[in-house]
């Protein structure tokens, strides 16, 4: 269709331009180029400007002054040349103005309702898409439809078709400024003064230059018609006659031949009209009813949309509320049933007021008659009470002290009274059982005991905690060791052992009540009679102020008497603790 439209323009266009060249042509020629008493010849002829001598009405050059004053006016005021007529610009300036205004519409249509009513009312042709693209679209869209568009159809430029009217229009007006200097020797003289004139032939030799044919440029007469080309070929025809001699028999031939092609020209051009305009109309009719099929299906899919979003929001909102409702239901029942309890609580409340209130006024009533005894009853009654919990928290202190005293004495005995020969017993269920017994006393000096002896006995029996006449027989066994080590001197080699043990035989020991000094002979001698005495801490105490090797060989023996005299002394602790419970 934008095809067919680009031809019927340049038709057009050639069209106009050809016959107003050849109507100027056609007016050249027929201009007389003969004056009376001048011969016809079809060469040039010089006519005689001094016209008819003696003449009273003729100038020095054969004119009358009054026409030369007026040919002088009309030449100073020359009629301003009228720019040629376009009607490619026409339709280009109509069809931009029209689509300026058609989109200011329906700009203006987006942003009030008044113009949308309006446009929706008169339906005007594509205004649903143009909307959309003047609320949605962007410049990206555009180029990318633009880009479309030109990679499908091939357009002619508006300058091609320019330069093909223009080319023709200049041709045509260079053709008649060629004919009129050619064929057109207009005289000074007017008819009446050339009629008395003499007649004075003078034959000139001159040149006619050949008049330029009508011819298309190469980018353009791709685009003309057959029928244009014709008209041309036909008209460039003419002007090779009107440039030869024999124009009279052929000229009448060649107009009815140009007039011909011309009518030709016309026809084709409209049935190119008639053509255009009924494809047109099948393209409109055709391009109305897709847009009348599309917007049929769009107000089908819109209103299948909005049915489905309708539902869909409606099911929310129904959910919603439906939640809401419940949440509120639920909170106005918890609400009148807490109210219910409240009340019920409070008349409550408000009865036993009342009941305690009865009550009292009748105990108050009845104070001075059968009751008036009571108060003393109440306070003997507290008395009483106040006895027997304190009794009944002596009776719980001594059976709880019972229960210590038994374990702590069981543990104790165990330590002290166990025969050599007996089998060997844990120590461990005893001091769990005397833990259990000190729960409920809840005395912390009680519970730190308890806290050192339980890791002291833990892996302890009866047999491995030495009792006093053991450690004194120990004692007895390590003395040789500590006389011997204490005659050892510095760095001793075996000598020095050998000499150590010999003399160690010579020492004689120390005897009296109390031993005194520093020697290694007065320090067994206070140990050995602390050990029989049964003072243990004494003994233990004497031997761990030894220095050097007899330190270190004694090292074991201190290690059980300080194990004994522990457990003994958290014994002791515990029972001593529990009596004053």
């Amino acid at each position: 269709m934008i095809g067919c439209a680009t031809k019927r323009t340049v038709a057009s266009a050639t069209r106009l331009s050809v016959q107003r060249n050849f109507a100027l042509s056609a007016r050249v020629l027929n201009v007389p180029v003969t004056s009376p008493g001048k011969p016809v010849t079809s060469q040039a002829v010089k006519s005689d400007v001094n016209g008819v001598p003696g003449s009273k009405t003729t100038g020095s050059a054969g004119v009358p002054s009054s026409v030369k004053a007026r040919v002088t006016e009309n030449n100073e005021h020359e009629v301003p040349k009228k720019k040629a007529f376009s009607l490619f610009g026409l339709l280009w300036k109509t069809a931009l103005l029209a689509s300026v205004v058609y989109g200011s519409t329906l700009y203006v249509a987006t942003k009030n309702e008044k113009v949308m009513d309006f446009v929706i009312d008169k339906q005007l042709p594509y205004y649903e898409e143009l909307v959309d693209v003047i609320e949605n679209g962007s410049v990206e869209d555009l180029k990318k439809t633009w880009a479309k568009l030109s990679s499908k159809v091939a357009l002619p430029s508006k300058g091609q078709i320019e330069e093909l009217t223009h080319q023709i229009e200049v041709q045509g007006g260079h053709l008649i400024e060629e004919t009129k200097k050619k064929l057109t020797h207009v005289q000074d003289s007017l008819p009446s003064e050339q009629l008395q004139k003499s007649v004075g032939i003078e034959t000139v030799q001159g040149k006619i230059e050949k008049i330029p044919f009508v011819a298309l440029k190469d980018g353009v007469s791709g685009l003309a018609d057959d029928s244009v080309k014709a008209t041309i070929q036909s008209f460039n025809d003419l002007l090779d006659l009107v440039d030869g001699s024999n124009i009279g028999p052929k000229k009448d031939a060649m107009v009815k031949h140009i007039s011909e092609n011309i009518s030709a020209l016309s026809s084709k051009l409209a049935a190119l009209n008639n053509s255009f305009e009924a494809e047109l109309e099948a393209r409109l009719k055709d391009t109305k009813t897709q847009l009348l099929t599309a917007h049929t299906q769009k107000e089908l899919d819109l209103t299948r949309s909005m049915l489905d979003q309708y539902n869909h929001e409606k099911v929310m909102l129904e959910k919603k509320y439906k939640d809401r409702l419940s949440h509120e239901v639920e909170a106005t029942r918890k609400a009148l049933s807490q109210a219910a309890v409240n009340a019920t609580t409070m008349v409550r409340i408000e009865q036993t007021k009342r009941f305690e209130a009865m009550v009292k006024r009748k105990i108050d009533e009845e104070r001075d008659g059968r009751l008036k005894n009571l108060d003393a009853l109440s306070a003997r009654l507290e008395e009483v009470e106040k006895f027997a919990i304190g009794l009944e928290q002596q009776v719980s202190s001594i059976k709880s002290k019972t229960f210590i005293q038994r374990a702590s004495a069981k543990l104790k005995s165990l330590l002290t009274q166990t025969a050599e020969n007996a089998p060997a017993q844990s120590l461990q269920p005893f001091v769990e059982s005397l833990q259990s017994a000190t729960s409920n006393s809840n005395d912390e000096v009680i519970a730190l005991a308890l806290d050192e002896l339980k890791p002291l006995l833990k892996n302890e029996s009866t047999q491995s905690i030495l009792t006093v006449p053991q450690l004194l027989t120990a004692w007895e066994q390590l003395t040789p060791e500590l006389r011997s080590a204490s005659l050892l001197p510095p760095n001793a080699g075996l000598l020095g052992h050998l000499a150590s043990i010999f003399f160690s035989k010579l020492l004689v020991p120390v005897k009296g009540a109390k031993p005194e000094g520093k020697d290694i002979e007065s320090v067994i001698g206070r140990v050995e009679q602390s050990l029989v005495r049964g003072e243990l801490d004494s003994a233990v105490e004497e031997v761990a102020n030894l220095k050097g090797w007899t330190r270190k060989l004694a090292d074991d023996w201190v290690r059980e008497g300080r194990k004994r005299l522990e457990a003994e002394f958290l014994i002791d602790l515990i029972d001593a603790e529990t009596k004053v419970l």
